[in-house]
């Protein structure tokens, strides 16, 4: 098997003459992968629902790209969490090692940089040796946490005490974000009788004094609905993640008036919490006024028509009765 390793963190290794340390482990790299391999892996816990996990739990999980301090604490709590799990979990002890010695390492060089007979060399090495550690634990050490939550040794909890999501938790973070209070204005204008351009913007009123104009941060979606003018029947409903959009209108809109209204969404499951609700209506057609005059036309051509036979059965009646009187 050809085992890929991220880039930088072997050109990280290699200038301080890190780059052994992974040489050194890819034997328990092959044998972590030989369960099926990460892409099997990640195909088979795809459907992994996303977990009620703790806040702060979440925020131990996303320290890994956090400060120098954030991830030296995740390397330690990984660390430790191993060596208390050692002989139920049965973790490769080369890798361990390793992990051990980079974590000691890092402890007595993180506080010896800050001080003031660090330097540069030192700095250097920490650097290096922290982003070589890092990547350990999020490729081999999240393999094997992977292939062993497949295998049933590990339980979701476990995994989230190592510092990892499933893979089919990542996407779903986004639904733990509370939904946004602050209401959308729609723009509405008619650019011709089938086309119109809608811009969403951040309302006014109410909330004005913290309203700058644009889109709220953390939104990334926003949905339209058009109803008809009864304020019920929806005429069309879309989700977009622009400003400015150009709808065109369904069939049979010239002519009518119609109510739109929107709403910000950081998740598109989010429930809307529409904003103002402005009217516009849709203008006509040379075609359309020439219809509409031919049916008046047309109307007026048939109430004549009505109107004369009436006017014929009227007369036909008074000549019945005369007749009936001159007997």
């Amino acid at each position: 098997m050809e085992t890929l390793l991220p880039l930088s963190i072997l050109m990280a290794g290699a200038r301080s003459g890190l780059a052994d340390l992974f040489f050194a482990t890819l034997a328990d790299w092959e044998s972590l992968l030989s369960a099926g391999g990460v892409l099997s892996l990640a195909f088979a816990l795809g459907t992994v629902t996303y977990a009620n996990i703790p806040d702060k739990v979440l925020a131990n999980i996303r320290r890994w790209h956090g400060s120098i301090d954030e991830q030296f604490d995740n390397i330690d709590s990984l660390v430790n969490t191993l060596q208390a799990n050692q002989t139920k979990w049965s973790f490769p002890q080369t890798l361990l090692q390793q992990l051990i010695d980079s974590r000691d390492q890092l402890a007595a060089l993180i506080p010896k940089c800050r001080s003031n007979y660090g330097s540069s060399a030192d700095r250097t090495l920490r650097n290096s040796l922290l982003k070589t550690t890092v990547g350990l634990c999020l490729t081999q050490v999240k393999s094997w946490t992977y292939a062993q939550y497949y295998a049933g040794v590990l339980t979701i909890d476990d995994v989230h005490l190592l510092g990892f999501f499933l893979p089919g938790e990542t996407g779903g973070r986004h639904g733990r974000t509370e939904p946004t209070d602050v209401l959308a204005e729609v723009k509405v204008t008619v650019i011709n009788t089938d086309f119109i351009r809608v811009v969403i913007d951040q309302a006014t009123g109410e909330n004005a004094a913290r309203v700058a104009h644009g889109w709220p941060p953390g939104v990334r979606h926003a949905v339209i609905v058009i109803l008809a003018t009864d304020g019920v029947t929806e005429v069309l409903r879309q989700l977009t993640s622009r400003l400015y959009n150009d709808i065109q209108m369904p069939d049979g809109s010239h002519g009518k008036q119609f109510i739109i209204k929107a709403a910000f969404l950081k998740h598109v499951d989010d429930m809307p919490r529409f904003g103002p609700e402005p009217t516009f209506s849709m203008p006509l057609t040379t075609e359309d006024l020439a219809a509409a005059l031919d049916r008046q036309h047309h109307e007026n051509f048939e109430a004549q028509l009505r109107e004369i036979e009436h006017h014929r059965r009227e007369v036909e009646q008074l000549q019945a009765e005369k007749s009936q009187e001159a007997k």
